[in-house]
């Protein structure tokens, strides 16, 4: 028994060293503690990011809409400034036209470039699918001022129907219609037009007498002096 005493002895502190050690609770507490500190910091962080990131981006959005609006005034200025004023004969009230103007059918808002032409007696708009029919017993003409068989179309009720002396000297019986017409600026009321097919002529709009007698004077020399390519 003696004999074996030292190996038991040994045996024993050994297994005092190996032995499971208690778990250490106030280090535990700290631990945790120190954790949600951790985590409650994380989250306030990230609010305040996120609330910084949508106020920053509010802001930008303002800065945007303004930059917006002054890239529009600066287009409207730029427009303002570079327009090409209407000419008007000296000492007169009276427009001077080139020999090819813009104008503007007013109820259609639609431009066209009319051929301005002191030789003709009356205004002239070519059309298209001319149709005429009755409403409430009255005259009416349907056209279009597009080609395409899909075009959309308009209607006018008819003023006269008048003989007009064509470019090729035919004589030719035509609908005529009263237009509002919008030239260098200015609104001209129920100015009498024909209806005809100019599908071969240079210009869908021909400005006659009817239309520039005491309203203008014309600069054959000249083209689209009241603006317009």
């Amino acid at each position: 028994m003696t004999k074996f005493l030292p190996v038991l002895v040994l045996t024993l502190a050994l297994a005092a060293c190996v032995s499971t050690p208690q778990p250490d609770t106030e280090s535990m507490t700290r631990h945790d503690e120190l954790k949600q500190r951790l985590e409650s910091m994380e989250a306030s962080l990230a609010g305040k990011f996120e609330a910084s990131c949508d106020a920053r981006l509010a802001e930008l959005g303002t800065q945007i809409k303004q930059f917006e609006k002054v890239k529009e005034t600066t287009k409207v200025v730029e427009r303002c400034t570079t327009a090409k004023p209407v000419a008007v004969a000296a000492g007169s009230t009276k427009l001077i036209l080139g020999e090819v103007e813009k104008i503007t059918l007013a109820k259609e808002s639609m431009t066209l470039t009319a051929r301005v032409d002191t030789g003709a007696d009356t205004s002239s708009l070519g059309v298209y699918h001319l149709q005429p029919f009755e409403r409430n017993g009255d005259d009416w003409i349907r056209f279009s001022l597009n080609k395409k068989k899909d075009a959309e179309t308009i209607e006018y009720p008819v003023f006269d129907q008048v003989r007009v002396k064509a470019s090729n000297s035919i004589t030719e019986e035509r609908y005529e219609i009263k237009l509002d017409i919008r030239v260098g600026g200015q609104v001209y009321r129920k100015q009498l037009f024909n209806l005809s097919d100019r599908t071969n002529l240079d210009y869908q709009v021909l400005l006659g007498r009817s239309f520039l007698r005491d309203i203008a004077v014309v600069d054959v020399s000249q083209k689209m002096l009241l603006g317009g390519k």
